[in-house]
């Protein structure tokens, strides 16, 4: 730790000599109180060090209608509040900057601006102390926070653990600002390192409506490399925010909070609480849909068309209480829904293997189709969510004497182009990256699969693994250890020229997956249905998955190990004919 201590302390001061620093001092005017009502927005960020705040400024640097400010009261830290603060660059700093926090606040932060002008000021929270705390009730504040062992686990890695204390993450400054801002009327806006970097979208579009002002899809990104903004300190501490084009996973942090040694570890146990109560506080991120489109689409739910807003099930539902409903996906080309018929049979054969009452006709089903898909005007490019419930329930429990009311037929429909498991659509289609789960795929001796159901457990914790791993979805085995299917689709293989595929034993036997076996002879490729073991799977030349969702997607890597063609010909031919087959067959919607 020393003599990393020592090292960093070396790269600091060489790089410093002779070099010219990207900061200009801040002048000094004879105004002398802080500027309200003209229009600009002022933002001051209160962070914690070892935080996104870098990032955050430099997601805020690429507003069309925005100035950012690199810590501008750091010389004011380092002479009037923590003098004995060991900083490398601390003369180059106090230089640079006007140490009069309070001048820094006059003629800087309040200086005059423009009607709809943005100033964003990054801070550490530990920096405003000692300031005469008027001037924020003409600016907006934002608490930036982490968990204080992360904090502090990450600044004792780079200053050695002597110059690492719980006082320095800025915790009780920002503990106090809460309190401050609530005496003017104020609230302050809190958002958590951990939130930020995880949805950075949804955390940046509510942070902008707290601030209200629109949030920009620029914020997101960022050219390689500093910023002129940048305070002098940037090459020192910047490396992984200079490495980036946005809020990527190098910052992201870990679940569990590190383990640190004493007396950092008793330090943390003692502030916890007050971070705890920040993030309590922390701004919900908003939610963020994949097609703005469908924000304000119509649903089909219980025989009503419904707005998005407004389409709910009861908390008595079936599909609530257990799981206890049906469904299907359904795809709809140039006019036409694909395998209507073939969708809505084995729907409604679910529900029979159920024992579901009053189920609905085929008609009616469709016409609930037909109603979705003219209310909202979707006749190309979109997907059908068909949902069968076993309805509401009068008391909550387990046995279907509790339902009275019959099935709740649901149509959610859509704008989703063809696109496979990371959202990439057609003719964009990289090639899917798979794991093996350790979850095996139901049996029929336990749930068959050739029930369609919602109840997706088994799945969901597959598709679990393979978030965690960093891959599109998991490979599913069956309880005697051969593939099944992936947690969203059915699997092939190609090899020597056949396609192979796994019997549809513990996989459902999907419509996408009968018209390729279809699709494939017409081409002259041998077809096997036959047990798969993984071995084969690892040796494949080639492999591909099925589904209404993505139709043919090829895989290019399972457990690390790549296919010997990442997306080969054969995949490539079923593809076209695929393709060619769904554009031209399918019901017809009907006029309105």
């Amino acid at each position: 730790r020393k003599s990393s201590q020592k090292m960093f302390r070396a790269r600091l001061t060489s790089t410093l000599v002779g070099k010219s620093l990207p900061w200009k001092r801040t002048l000094v005017s004879n105004s002398s109180a802080p500027v309200a009502g003209d229009g600009a927005v002022r933002i001051n960020l209160w962070s914690s060090p070892r935080c996104a705040s870098t990032s955050l400024m430099y997601a805020f640097a690429q507003r069309s209608d925005s100035t950012v400010y690199d810590e501008p009261l750091y010389a004011h830290y380092l002479v009037n509040i923590n003098p004995a603060a060991l900083r490398p660059y601390r003369d180059e700093v106090i230089k640079a900057q006007n140490s009069d926090g309070n001048a820094v606040v006059n003629d800087l932060i309040c200086a005059p601006s423009q009607r709809g002008k943005v100033h964003f000021f990054k801070h550490m929270a530990k920096h405003l102390q000692k300031l005469d705390h008027e001037f924020l009730t003409n600016t907006k504040n934002v608490i930036l926070c982490r968990h204080p062992a992360e904090v502090l686990s990450s600044w004792s890695a780079t200053l050695g653990d002597a110059q690492t204390s719980v006082k320095d993450i800025g915790l009780d400054q920002q503990m106090s600002l809460l309190e401050i801002l609530r005496s003017m009327g104020q609230e302050a806006i809190v958002i958590t390192n951990d939130t930020l970097v995880r949805r950075p979208e949804g955390t940046l579009r509510a942070l902008c409506a707290a601030l209200e002002i629109e949030f920009e899809t620029a914020m997101l990104k960022w050219p390689k490399g500093g910023r002129h903004e940048d305070g002098l300190w940037a090459r020192y501490w910047y490396h992984n925010t200079h490495a980036s084009t946005g809020f990527s996973a190098h910052s992201r942090t870990n679940s569990t909070p590190p383990v640190l040694p004493e007396p950092l570890k008793s330090e943390v146990e003692l502030v916890l609480p007050s971070f705890e109560q920040l993030r309590a506080q922390q701004l919900k991120p908003t939610p963020v849909l994949p097609d703005e489109r469908n924000r304000h689409i119509w649903v089909h739910v219980g025989g009503l068309l419904l707005p998005r807003s407004e389409a709910k099930v009861s908390v008595f539902d079936s599909s609530v209480q257990g799981g206890d409903a049906v469904w299907e996906g359904l795809r709809v080309y140039k006019g036409k829904v694909f395998a209507l018929e073939e969708h809505v049979e084995r729907l409604l054969n679910s529900s029979r293997a159920l024992l579901f009452d009053d189920i609905p006709t085929a008609v009616h089903v469709k016409q609930a189709v037909f109603e979705t898909l003219h209310k909202n005007s979707m006749y190309d490019e979109c997907h059908i969510r068909l949902t069968l419930t076993r309805g509401e329930k009068v008391t909550s429990g387990m046995s279907p004497t509790n339902n009275q009311s019959g099935p709740c037929l649901i149509v959610l429909a859509e704008w989703k182009p063809l696109m496979d498991s990371a959202g990439n659509k057609v003719g964009a289609m990289m090639p899917q990256r798979l794991i093996s789960s350790s979850i095996r795929r139901n049996t029929p001796a336990c749930l068959d699969s050739k029930i369609h159901h919602t109840n997706l457990l088994n799945n969901i914790l597959a598709k679990i693994q393979a978030n965690s791993a960093g891959v599109d979805d998991a490979l599913m085995l069956d309880v005697h250890g051969f593939v099944s299917e992936t947690n969203a689709t059915n699997f092939f293989i190609v090899r020597k020229g056949v396609l192979i595929t796994p019997h549809a034993d513990a996989c459902l036997p999907g419509i996408t997956r009968q018209i390729v076996m279809e699709i494939a002879p017409e081409l002259g490729i041998k077809v096997e249905e036959r047990n798969v073991s993984l071995a084969e799977v690892y040796s494949a030349c080639e492999a591909f998955t099925t589904g209404t969702m993505g139709a043919l997607v090829p895989v290019s890597e399972i457990d690390g190990r790549a296919m010997t063609e990442a997306v080969g010909t054969v995949t490539q031919r079923l593809q076209e004919q695929y393709v060619k087959r769904v554009m031209t067959l399918g019901v017809a919607i009907p006029p309105a």
